[in-house]
């Protein structure tokens, strides 16, 4: 059979039509399963990011954030404030609420100290007795370490321990009855066969700042606080005053109540001032016929700052009046320290039989400092006069009389510091002068360093140097130059040594403050 041409052409577009048509055919089914699977990704996708976002969100919620490890893989978030403290407080039993707030404080002090004294000589006799102290060398060391705790802006408490000599009790003939007979030093001397040393308390106080003592908060009259403190403290009164009257180390008993008050601002003037009453027991006595000894203690304080132009820093000056009054202190034995009547345990004020020839003491006190910094190098003046304005010393003695020396109720300093010990590096030297009257100032208080070894006192005059470097911001290295000399000559001995006379002093401290 003969087909035609045509039929024949017409056969072959059909059958390559049905090819190309089975081939397109299989192609879209592939494409469509590709689709599903890319719907099935996204959709898993979709999920992940769902979650991821939630977990974001959860975070920002609890105050954390996402962090990456090394590598990329994605770290524990941290926990948040209060999971931590919940934390905490499981694991310490709930005392991390007396940490805070909890301030800790010390210091370690190692002391290499030499003496001269001027004018040894034995008294002829054979064989010879020396008459004066020999020279010596000693070391010694200082801890101190305590804390205070802030409950609230208006309360807080504290206290501290520290070294000290100890003395065998009065009357005690056995080593372990002993107490601490010397409130003006915390140091231990290096030598007594190694022997444990002693820790005492030094400080133990509350304070109270009520927030209803401030008054005002202009450029005018206005009073910034109130502070109330009772029990052992550091002494208030150094603020305005040398050691010419007080040791560094006193801290005295009792109570005293602080305010400070702005009584003007401009731009060039800031002029503070503040007050000081203090009530200190010195001698709860306990005997018939014996008043009990306390001291009623007076500060006004004026400090002006002045903002002058070129400087870097204002010029801040400070003036203070203070009143120590002393109630029955010079009575029977109120004054004697250790115990037991005797010249050295007066430190210096002469005595009339049981009581200081003195009689009485109402110190008045005036000081003056002035702080400023040419080319930023600190620089402080200051100066110190006072007068027992109740001395009695020249009234003639109706009793059996030791040492009773009239007059010496005068007492001096002028001084000059530059530099200020901060941080690494820093530089500070000072020199200063006293000359300190019999019957000014009661000895068993002022300046244990401004003498001999065994105790500081009156009726002496002299120079002090001293030079500090900071090796780091918790290590000084202190040296101390101290050349005194009596002011009056007097045969005064102690075990047939001579305990009132010219004397060089050096000291080599190395601190470590933390």
């Amino acid at each position: 059979m003969r087909h035609h041409p045509f039929t024949k052409l017409a056969s072959l577009l059909v059958v390559c039509l049905m090819t190309f048509s089975s081939a397109a055919f299989a192609d879209e089914a592939q494409l469509m399963d590709m689709v599903k699977q890319m719907q099935q990704q996204m959709t898993e996708m979709q999920s992940t990011v769902t979650a991821q976002k939630a977990e974001i969100q959860a975070l920002k919620a609890n105050g954390g954030s996402i962090q990456k490890a090394p590598g990329g893989v994605e770290a524990t978030p941290p926990m948040s404030e209060a999971e931590f403290n919940q934390r905490l407080s499981d694991s310490t039993g709930g005392a991390n609420k007396w940490l805070k707030d909890l301030k800790f404080s010390g210091d370690l002090r190692m002391r290499y100290e030499a003496f001269h004294l001027t004018g040894n000589r034995n008294d002829g006799t054979t064989p010879p007795v020396n008459k004066y102290q020999p020279d010596r060398n000693r070391f010694r060391f200082r801890l101190r370490y305590g804390f205070e705790k802030t409950f609230s802006p208006e309360v807080k408490v504290g206290f501290s321990m520290a070294s000290g000599e100890k003395s065998a009790a009065a009357g005690s003939a056995s080593p372990y009855s002993v107490y601490n007979t010397d409130p003006i030093s915390t140091n231990q001397t290096l030598g007594q066969l190694s022997d444990f040393k002693s820790i005492w308390i030094e400080k133990a106080y509350a304070t109270y700042t009520p927030e209803w003592a401030k008054i005002g908060d202009s450029d005018r009259l206005s009073v910034s606080g109130l502070e109330i403190t009772g029990g052992k403290f550091t002494n208030p009164f150094e603020k305005g005053s040398t050691d010419m009257i007080w040791d560094r180390d006193l801290k005295p008993e009792g109570a005293y109540e602080k305010i400070d008050a702005r009584l003007l601002k401009t731009d060039s003037l800031d002029l503070k001032a503040y007050g000081i009453a203090g009530q200190f027991v010195l001698q709860e006595s306990g005997n018939v016929g014996t008043k009990d000894a306390n001291l009623w203690a007076y500060q006004a304080g004026l400090n002006p700052v002045f903002y002058v132009s070129g400087m870097e820093r204002p010029i801040d000056a400070l003036s203070a009046l203070s009143i120590y009054s002393y109630q029955n202190y010079t009575q029977l034995n109120n004054w004697d320290i250790g115990g037991s009547s005797g010249v050295s345990q007066a430190n210096g004020n002469p005595t009339n039989g049981a009581r200081l020839a003195a009689e009485n003491f109402n110190i008045l006190s005036l000081y003056q400092e002035i702080n400023f910094y040419p080319y930023g190098i600190p620089v402080k003046p200051f100066a110190e006069f006072a007068r027992n304005m109740s001395n009695r010393s020249g009234t003639p003695a109706t009793g059996p009389t030791t040492n009773s020396m009239q007059g010496g109720e005068d007492a001096w300093s002028l001084g000059l510091t530059l530099g200020k010990l901060t941080k690494k590096g820093d530089l500070q030297g000072s020199y200063q002068y006293k000359y300190i009257g019999a019957n000014s100032v009661v000895g068993a208080f002022n300046d244990s360093d401004f003498g001999g070894y065994n105790y500081g006192g009156t009726d002496k005059q002299g120079s002090v140097i001293k030079l500090g470097y900071n090796l780091t911001d918790y290590l000084t290295l202190n040296g101390a130059c101290y050349l005194v000399r009596p002011i009056t000559q007097r045969d005064l001995t102690t075990n047939g040594m001579q305990v009132d006379q010219s004397v060089r002093r050096f000291q080599l401290d190395m601190t470590y403050k933390f």
